[in-house]
């Protein structure tokens, strides 16, 4: 994120958009996570949870389960203890 967004101290819990991130950002973030993580996440994942650990726990689902696509659900699954 701190590339993405020129910004040089990023806590995981900052917020993408509070920080500056739009959509044009957001899909960079989505490219580069699908690079380093082999995830396929969705814009809709980065604006309903637009932190880094949440983010981080939609790719610790993904990497469980490869080869599907980040759903909200999953998150709210993981978080309640479902999964």
């Amino acid at each position: 994120w701190s590339e993405v967004l020129g910004v040089e101290r990023i806590g995981i819990k900052d917020n993408f958009f509070e920080l500056g991130g739009h959509s044009l950002l957001a899909t960079q973030v989505i490219s580069r996570s699908r690079d380093l993580f082999s995830v396929e996440l969705s814009l809709q994942n980065l604006l309903e949870y637009p932190t880094i650990a949440n983010l981080a726990q939609i790719i610790e689902v993904l990497t469980v389960a490869p080869g599907q696509t980040a759903m909200t659900e999953s998150l709210e699954d993981y978080e309640d203890g479902e999964l």
